[in-house]
This record gives structure tokens, C-alpha cells and sequence, in this order.
């Protein structure tokens, strides 16, 4: 009666496991080497460790596997980051991880994937050794095999967190569409980023000519040198129409603004006129922290729209970041997801 397991539990054990502390701990069974019966895909979803029930280990539960097949309508293969069932995070130490990631390396090696999702932090932590999966799913990471495969890895949410806590399922979903379409279907746009440094005042004279009664909306963004308003400055400020995209140094280092006391007062006032223009909509992404910095230069920016509000609008319960909104709505503009 000391352990029900030792009825049934399997002694068999890998010896790529040796000195795995896991052995130690009370399992229905060790080393589950699912990789001999795994084939080749281009897409291989890893869990954090095996799923055991009713005398069977699989990598995702039934409503786990469920919920992929719901947000992804295409074949991939499945496995777990950790070859042990019901491993937890606390239990996996440096060298347990190191043992373990062989497995894990054999696993790829025999699927040879284009893409792996990682679900959740362990299995994350596994693969690519980094860990806060809330700020890094999405993401791409390279990884190659001591056998010289290589692959990307996208961290996502682990489908029982979207299960529990359902407003991250359009995450969950949105972010293995991108890298589905991105890194195996290859949807890719070259994204033709071009942008005019202003660096004469002459420039900047013509730029509020043109601007300082316009009814286009702009899109503007400001670089700082700290987060205090009250003690850093403004190094530079951007400014984007539907065509053009123009930066202007203003108190960067390198400005040729600041070398001249007339310049530099007219370099402010030319863009005082075009962020005061009532006659169209400026938008930022935060706008609060660009205002208040703005304000402590003597601008009052008119007619303000802030891509964070306007989001938090659409959807309360999703993330605001700027990244977060390129990642769902122009992912395939991102040289890295």
C-alpha cells in the first residue's frame, strides 16, 4: 500500500535521462519517447509536458487539441517539450532542463518542421531558454538542431490558459495564423519604409508651408531621451501623411538645429504650426505621453486621436502595445513577428 504506482509504473527509463531528478519523483512512467512514431510536418506543436490519463500520455488534453484544430485548420504533429507527464516549471532545474532538451532536440530532428508554437512558458524556457511568455508570445526565434535542422519558434499561450481565461484566444489565434502565413505559406511584404531627414530650416519653413493648414490626418511620433517631461528632451520628432514620411532632429545630439539660437526657435515654431493646425486629426499611439512633452516645449496639439483609446474601444480585453496592434492588423509588414 506505500505507492499504487509501483503496481503499474514502468522501470524503463532512457539513458539520456541519467541523473534527471525527475526519476526520483512518483510517475506512471519516465522518458516517453514519442519522437520514434512522430513524422515529418512542416508545423509541430510542443506543450510543456505530457498529459496522463486513464493510462495514456499525450501531449495536449482533448479540449486542448480541440481548441488548435478550431484556430488552426491545418496538419501538424504534437509533442512535449518535457518527456515526463505532469512536470511543472518548478520542477524542471537547470540541469533537469539540459538533460531533457536532447529529447526535445530528437523530437525536432525527426519532424523536421519549418515552425514550432511553443505553448506556454516551459516549453518556451525549453527551447529557446527565455521565459515571460505573456511579453514574448508572438515573437520568432531561430533554432537548429545538433544535426543542423533549422526552424523558427513562435511562442504562443498554452491552449489550457485560453480555455481558463477566453479573451486570449484572439491571441492565441491571431498569432498562429501570422506565423502559419509568414514562415510556411510565405506571405510575406517587403515593406518600402522610406523617410526624409530634415536637416536645413529651410526644410522644416516648407514643411509647415505645406502642413500648417492641412486637412490630411498625420500620424506623429516623438523620441525622447528619458520618460520625465519635466527633465528630458525631445530628440526627435516624426511626422507621417498617406505618402510621405519626414523626421526632424530637434534636440538630438547630432541636431543642426541647436547649433544656432535663431534656427532652433524657428525650427520650434514651424512645427508649433503644424501640430496646432485645428484643421486636421493628429494621431499617436499613447497619445498622453507625447502630449505632455509637447506641452512643456509650448506646443498645444490640436485635434488629438490616440490609437490606444480608439483600440481599447474595439476591445477592452486585448493588449494596447504598439507591437501587439502591428501584430494584428499589419503582421506581415513586420520583418519579425
Amino acid at each position: 500500500m506505500r505507492n499504487l504506482y509501483s503496481l503499474y509504473n514502468s522501470t524503463n527509463t532512457n539513458d539520456l535521462c541519467a541523473g534527471c531528478t525527475i526519476l526520483d519523483k512518483e510517475k506512471p512512467n519516465y522518458s516517453i519517447t514519442d519522437y520514434d512514431s512522430l513524422d515529418r510536418n512542416d508545423v509541430l506543436f510542443l506543450s510543456d509536458s505530457f498529459y496522463h490519463r486513464f493510462g495514456k500520455s499525450m501531449a495536449f488534453s482533448k479540449q486542448e487539441k480541440e481548441l488548435i484544430s478550431d484556430c488552426f485548420d491545418h496538419d501538424a504533429s504534437f509533442s512535449a517539450s518535457v518527456k515526463c507527464p505532469s512536470v511543472k516549471e518548478a520542477d524542471m532545474s537547470p540541469d533537469n532542463m539540459k538533460l531533457c532538451r536532447q529529447h526535445l532536440d530528437l523530437t525536432i530532428q525527426r519532424v523536421k518542421p519549418i515552425l514550432v508554437f511553443t505553448c506556454g512558458n516551459l516549453a518556451m524556457k525549453m527551447l529557446i531558454k527565455k521565459s515571460g511568455i505573456t511579453d514574448k508570445r508572438g515573437r520568432s526565434y531561430d533554432y537548429t538542431t545538433d544535426e543542423g535542422h533549422s526552424c523558427v519558434v513562435v511562442p504562443i499561450f498554452h491552449p489550457y490558459s485560453v480555455v481558463k481565461e477566453p479573451r486570449h484566444r484572439i491571441l492565441f489565434e491571431t498569432d498562429i495564423r501570422n506565423a502559419y502565413e509568414k514562415y510556411v505559406l510565405e506571405k510575406k511584404h517587403e515593406g518600402k519604409l522610406q523617410y526624409k531627414v530634415l536637416t536645413d530650416i529651410q526644410e522644416v519653413i516648407k514643411l509647415a508651408y505645406d502642413l500648417k493648414d492641412t486637412e490630411e490626418t498625420l500620424a506623429m511620433d516623438i523620441e525622447t531621451t528619458g520618460l520625465n517631461f519635466l527633465k528630458d528632451s525631445i530628440q526627435t520628432i516624426a511626422i507621417s501623411s498617406r505618402e510621405t514620411n519626414w523626421v526632424i532632429p530637434c534636440d538630438h545630439k547630432d541636431s543642426p538645429f541647436r547649433k544656432g539660437e535663431s534656427h532652433y526657435e524657428k525650427m520650434w515654431r514651424n512645427l508649433r504650426a503644424i501640430l496646432e493646425n485645428p484643421k486636421n486629426k493628429k494621431v499617436f499611439h499613447n497619445a498622453k505621453f507625447d502630449l505632455k512633452f509637447l506641452i512643456n516645449y509650448g506646443i498645444y496639439t490640436k485635434n488629438v486621436w490616440d490609437t490606444k483609446i480608439m483600440h481599447h474601444f474595439l476591445d477592452e480585453n486585448l493588449p494596447k502595445s504598439l507591437m501587439d496592434l502591428v501584430k494584428l492588423y499589419f503582421p506581415t509588414e513586420l520583418e519579425s513577428l
